[in-house]
């Protein structure tokens, strides 16, 4: 997955944390239910007649069918997460055009079939980017398999950021701020600290 990496956030994970992924989560089960549903809303949204369709559009490497596709399943893997890490404040989406496809790991996929997710947690912890490594495993044999993409090798970009971050905007909590391109709050806790 694509990370920023500075020593200071590196500092600010919880060691104490295990690095496991949750039992309660079946991460190929998550991820071919949320795959339902994206397929299913976007084939809606589309005004196509079935998830094929769909599918078909996607092979043929159409960015319309990337955007749909790509902005339902983050919102079902935001709900997924906002339910397992009882610490994700809000769960956003965005478009970013800076990676190459070979920068990204998708040398036989177009750039637009990577999806972009910036979570905002109270706390980076090991146990949350363990989940987001395994969903996006999960997610890349799966995709393998349905858009016939023998070479692919990340699916989901899901930058983490935390209160520090957001405070002082540095890395990618930048972009909750943005006046040009703000990412797309598709998720957001019921507690408190969030503004905006």
């Amino acid at each position: 997955m694509n990370r920023i990496s500075t020593g200071k956030q590196e500092e600010r994970h919880s060691a104490d944390l295990p690095v496991t992924t949750p039992h309660q989560l079946d991460p190929v089960s998550t991820v071919e239910s949320a795959v339902r549903e994206a397929l299913a809303s976007s084939a809606s949204k589309m005004g196509l007649g079935n998830v094929g369709a769909v599918i078909s559009h996607m092979k043929e490497g159409s960015s319309m069918a990337f955007n749909y596709y790509n902005y339902n399943i983050a919102k079902q893997l935001a709900e997924v997460l906002g339910s397992w890490d009882t610490e994700i404040r809000a769960v956003y989406t965005h478009d970013y055009e800076g990676a190459t496809p070979e920068e990204a790991g998708l040398e036989d996929a177009p750039s637009s079939s990577l999806i972009h997710m910036i979570i905002w947690a109270e706390r980076k912890t090991k146990a949350l980017d363990a989940l987001l490594e395994t969903i996006d495993h999960a997610m890349v044999r799966h995709h393998k398999q349905m858009l016939g993409l023998s070479r692919l090798r990340h699916v989901l970009d899901a930058q983490v950021v935390d209160d520090e971050d957001v405070r002082s905007r540095t890395g990618y909590a930048v972009l909750l701020r943005s006046i040009y391109e703000p990412p797309i709050q598709i998720w957001r806790s019921s507690g408190p600290g969030i503004q905006g």
